[in-house]
């Protein structure tokens, strides 16, 4: 998304959730470490999925 001609500007939202994510993660990337976030995880995904098909010019 940062790479994206648009500039990371354009997708505001889905870089501050994959941020939050990286923050809550700690930068622990553990089996442990992830099945204690995995509501998190997938709640991150669902709604990263949600705003992509909400811009469906930006989902390729």
């Amino acid at each position: 998304m940062k790479g994206d001609a648009k500039g990371p500007g354009h997708f505001p939202e889905p870089i501050a959730l994959i941020g939050k994510l990286n923050g809550a993660l700690d930068g622990d990337r553990s089996f442990e470490n992830l099945k204690k976030h995995q509501s998190l995880l997938i709640g991150t995904r669902d709604r990263i999925n949600t705003w992509m098909q909400g811009h469906p010019d930006d989902y390729r």
